[in-house]
């Protein structure tokens, strides 16, 4: 029988104060609600590929690493015979942002044509928000974290 293949991914939860980034696919909606995320390239740290994939999804250069949240496997059968070792980052926004706007991904892995995506925040509530193919399996431990933060500034 063979084995699955691993390849590691780095994905992004970028907040602005108690709100997620997040887009669909301008011309494929049905692959749902996602985050900035991708293959982290050979000879490349995860930390190095969230941020290069962030730039590459959205446009967006301004954002800080705050932390690595944690790291998960995600089996992506039936799709496709691949274990993915999912690297999860908290980000924070640096720069403005509209609050919606569609940016251009030029250097697709997945096609030589560029894929549109529409970007806008949405409010943390401590659920996986529906996120795509997995991506929400940290969000609650994020929320989390968040609240504590807003709490503790507020006493």
């Amino acid at each position: 029988m063979p084995t699955q293949s691993t390849t590691k991914k780095a994905i992004a939860y970028i907040t602005k104060n108690d709100e997620l980034m997040v887009f669909t696919h301008t011309d494929f909606p049905e692959a749902g609600v996602q985050v900035p995320a991708g293959t982290v390239e050979e000879n490349e740290e995860p930390s190095e590929a969230v941020l290069r994939e962030i730039y590459e999804e959205s446009g967006v250069k301004g954002v800080r690493i705050l932390e690595l949240l944690g790291i998960y496997q995600y089996n992506m059968a039936p799709d496709r015979d691949e274990i993915q070792e999912r690297y999860v980052y908290h980000l924070e926004l640096t720069q403005s942002t509209p609050s919606t706007w569609q940016h251009w991904e030029i250097h697709s892995s997945t096609s030589k044509n560029s894929i549109a995506f529409d970007f806008y925040w949405i409010k943390l509530d401590g659920s996986d928000l529906g996120l795509a193919g997995g991506q929400g399996y940290f969000l609650s431990k994020l929320a989390h974290k968040i609240k504590n933060t807003e709490n503790a500034a507020n006493t």
